[in-house]
């Protein structure tokens, strides 16, 4: 019973303390958007295009604290984009606004982090600094590793189409891959025929070796068309010659 109360209080302490915390965060974007917006006025005051609205946009969803690669990028992509949407130029309140679209593991991870800019352990001055963090925290160094490995062992083993849609999707998990090492991997991963007119067309980025490959998939469905229509023009060729070979062979009456 004792250890029971004594969790208690510790959980009743730390409720107290993300409270506290994500009241100070609130004052702190309250007085941050108000020096923002003043900000804006000025920069705006001195262009000769004024933007005169704003745009009305839902907040990202919330991020808890998930190692998954794709959902630490997705959550980062869409508060890149609901900042530059809401005209947050300030970089310590595109810091504090994504601090507050944080919850559970993540929300936690950022009070310490707090604690340690305070003693000097830390220094966090931009969005960018915040991006590092965040990702060099939560995106583990194994699932980098996973996901290299799953694109050094991607092959076409089938349809030239199906391994460029597979290969997009395993892209989506390396964001940071160098392009050459994207390009090498795909051309490597290519059946011989097709990856000797790829490396014919000498590309120098993954997206030029898409096109080149999605025109031999084009050039090969078109070629399983054609193949398949001969075939089965052949094959009722056939069986109307052997009607009319059942035909004089019957007798008349």
């Amino acid at each position: 019973m004792k250890l029971m109360r004594e969790q208690m209080v510790e959980s009743m302490a730390m409720n107290r303390s993300l409270s506290d915390l994500v009241k100070i965060l609130q004052d702190e974007v309250a007085g941050l958007r108000a020096s923002n917006q003043r900000l804006l006025y000025t920069n705006s005051a001195s262009s000769s295009q004024e933007r005169t609205s704003r745009v009305d946009v839902q907040r990202p969803v919330k991020y808890s604290g998930s190692r998954d690669v794709r959902a630490i990028d997705n959550f980062l992509f869409q508060v890149d984009y609901y900042l530059d949407l809401q005209n947050v130029i300030e970089e310590d309140l595109k810091i504090k606004t994504t601090a507050m679209l944080l919850e559970g593991d993540a929300v936690a991870w950022w009070m310490r982090k707090m604690l340690d800019i305070e003693n000097g352990d830390c220094t966090i001055t931009t969005f960018d600094d915040f991006h590092k963090q965040l990702k060099g925290y939560f995106m583990s160094v194994d699932a980098e590793r996973h996901a290299y490995r799953l694109v050094a062992n991607l092959k076409q083993t089938d349809a030239l189409r199906d391994y460029i849609q597979a290969y997009q999707m395993v892209m989506l998990d390396v964001p940071m891959m160098p392009e050459k090492d994207k390009l090498h991997w795909f051309i490597i991963g290519l059946q011989s025929w097709a990856q000797t007119d790829v490396e014919r067309s000498n590309p120098e980025t993954l997206e030029q070796a898409y096109v080149t490959a999605e025109r031999l998939a084009d050039t090969q469905h078109k070629s399983y068309i054609d193949t398949f229509k001969a075939m089965k023009k052949s094959d009722h060729g056939g069986k109307r010659d052997d009607q009319r070979d059942h035909n004089k062979n019957e007798p008349v009456f």
